[in-house]
């Protein structure tokens, strides 16, 4: 990719000697000769341009101009403009009319000022691409912030999430496996293991923003294990998952989330506790997971921090956007289902990041 700082001087070429061909077309339709005082002058011309349009950016770069407003930089320009065609003009004539044509120099008001005039507009409009061009270098960098800015937040925001879910039943389960150490040592053992991979997969959730339905699942499956220790014949559990689902992306640790919300809030709640039922099935492009349990919802309860739906409609949305849903009713039954919609693909937000060096690449 060609640097900013060449790309400069490739357009002060291009510029001035596209002025310089404009000048030679028109001398040539007034039917002027080409000879050495029309090509002399024509060099002199692209020489003294670039010249005086350099010295006119290094004036720029040094007031630091760019990062005055439109309304304080109009004057400026304007009037610098005017001046680079003076210098210009008296440059030209000097060195053109009398180093090198060696000719007297009549000194006539109108002619320089009409001269000075005309290319003070040359030099202004060199101004309007210069400063057009920083403005949409300015601009996109903003925008470059605004992204990464945004990036930033979502992600400061989605792990901030995260960390509100390590699982409240850590103490309850510590009591339920305690209980078993002399009663069942080798349940008392598998229920260790479980608790430990459910810390785990708590502790590494930052690493990844979803992970595969199956192993979802898999942690699901610890997590009820250790709450059928704690509750015995009062919670059953029945799963009903499509195989074609298990590959889908999902956020880590959601649906644990939801079940704990329903043995919370449900079952736990009834003296012969209930029944939940995990589904999952494809529609169309999306995955579907609903959560059933016996009880009977009341939004008002689910308001704790860090657990409650809120939360979980937070999560899918930093994710998916709009696409991703959860809505939560009570049936005609006596249960309350939940029901997660994950599209197919992570909304991704992209961060653009910028390598441009601004003193050593500054135009």
């Amino acid at each position: 990719m060609m640097s900013k700082l060449k790309l400069y001087w490739v357009c002060q070429g291009i510029g001035w000697l596209t002025y310089v061909i404009i000048m030679w077309v028109l001398n040539q339709l007034e039917g002027r000769a080409v000879d050495f005082y029309l090509v002399t002058y024509s060099v002199m011309s692209f020489v003294l341009g670039i010249l005086v349009s350099h010295t006119y950016r290094v004036l720029i770069l040094q007031l630091n101009w760019l990062k005055f407003k439109i309304v304080d930089l109009i004057p400026r320009v304007v009037l610098t403009s005017i001046l680079c065609g003076m210098s210009f003009f008296f440059l030209h004539t000097f060195f053109f009319e009398i180093i090198i044509v060696r000719q007297q120099v009549i000194i006539n008001t109108l002619e320089i000022l009409q001269n000075t005039l005309s290319l003070s507009v040359i030099f202004i409009l060199w101004s309007l691409l210069y400063f057009l061009f920083h403005f949409i270098q300015n601009y996109r960098k903003e925008e470059i912030k605004n992204l990464q800015w945004q990036a930033l937040s979502t992600e400061v925001e989605l792990n901030k999430l995260k960390s509100q879910l390590n699982p409240h039943f850590i103490f309850n389960s510590m009591n339920s496996i305690r209980a078993l150490v002399d009663e069942n040592p080798e349940k008392s053992k598998d229920s260790i293991t479980q608790l430990s991979n459910i810390l785990r997969s708590s502790l590494l959730m930052g690493r990844h923003k979803v992970i595969p339905l199956k192993q979802e699942l898999q942690l699901l499956n610890d997590y009820l294990s250790l709450e059928q220790t704690r509750f015995e014949e009062r919670l059953q559990v029945s799963y009903d998952i499509d195989e074609n689902t298990k590959d889908y992306k999902v956020p880590p640790m959601l649906l644990q989330t939801l079940v704990e919300n329903g043995i919370k809030h449900g079952i736990s709640r009834l003296a012969k506790g209930g029944t939940i039922t995990i589904r999952a099935k494809q529609k169309g492009d999306n995955l579907k997971v609903s959560i059933e349990n016996t009880g009977n919802f009341r939004e008002e309860t689910d308001r704790e921090p860090g657990f409650g739906l809120l939360n979980s409609r937070q999560r899918l949305f930093l994710l998916y956007g709009e696409k991703g849903e959860l809505t939560i009713k009570n049936s005609e039954v006596g249960t309350v289902i939940a029901v997660v919609t994950i599209p197919d693909k992570i909304k991704e937000i992209k961060v653009l990041k910028s390598n441009i060096d601004d003193k050593n690449e500054e135009l």
